[in-house]
């Protein structure tokens, strides 16, 4: 199998119908000459997190060879706090309306976490660790298997030409970038880094309308060894779609839309 066409999204963040339209782009199905690379942030922000998490690990498991997929900040967040002391609910004082805990949990479900039996009330009582530890043990209890593939995501796929990643690298090292990069960086990384590099890195995280001159969404070039990828997708319904040819060396941000 030679690869032909490298495509990567970023930041899809709950967002289930423009990740839908930029996989139409895509195709894997019809396009046996393409991969795709996904660099993180799946969840929060939008309605459907569980949902992305699904169509994505799906992905993988459909093109086991062809489909990449990295660990984002938002997604270490939700994990760490799955992970976390009972006492620590910041994560879930954040989640707004709780939306990524209902992608995961069921009216009904999510009502007995709370310690209820009425899934039409609203879920404003978090106000202890008794009702972080019901909400967040639920969630794992349930989706034994989705947190469990997304614990063993990757930080950081690099090729012969690029790296492609979450946030960014430690670029002061050089060579030794791998190495000296802590794990928190892949993910966290910012401000963004720009001018060249031993490879052409390939991030998500900063929203590009922030590197923009004129603060548009599409896909930002510093002209150099970087490429950024998050077009707020919360705010504009749709995915910028960065696709690399092998053949030219010519990379496209390819319209969704």
């Amino acid at each position: 199998m030679t690869i032909e066409r490298t495509y990567a999204l970023s930041d899809i963040h709950g967002h289930i119908d423009p990740f839908r339209a930029a996989l139409q782009l895509v195709d894997l199905d019809r396009d046996p000459a393409a991969e795709l690379v996904l660099l993180g942030d799946y969840v929060d922000r939008g309605p459907a997190s569980r949902e992305v998490l699904e169509t994505v690990r799906d992905l993988q498991q459909r093109f086991p060879e062809r489909v990449t997929a990295l660990l984002g900040n938002h997604d270490d967040w939700f994990l760490d706090w799955l992970g976390a002391d009972d006492e620590d609910s910041s994560w879930l004082l954040g989640d707004a309306d709780l939306g990524t805990v209902k992608s995961f949990l069921d009216p009904l479900e999510l009502a007995h976490a709370l310690g209820h039996d009425d899934p039409s009330s609203d879920a404003s009582a978090l106000d202890g660790p008794t009702m972080n530890h019901n909400i967040k043990n639920a969630i794992p209890t349930k989706h034994s298997e989705l947190v469990g593939w997304l614990r063993r995501l990757p930080r950081v796929h690099e090729t012969d030409e690029q790296i492609f990643v979450h946030a960014g690298v430690d670029e002061d090292a050089g060579e030794m970038w791998r190495a000296a990069t802590p794990d928190y960086v892949f993910t966290e990384k910012f401000p963004a880094t720009t001018g060249p590099f031993l490879k052409t890195i390939i991030a998500g995280h900063v929203q590009t309308r922030s590197l923009h001159p004129d603060g548009s969404n599409g896909v930002f070039h510093d002209g150099e060894s970087h490429y950024y990828l998050d077009g707020a997708v919360e705010e504009v319904g749709k995915l910028n779609v960065l696709r690399y040819d092998h053949a030219t060396g010519v990379y496209e941000d390819i319209p969704v839309g």
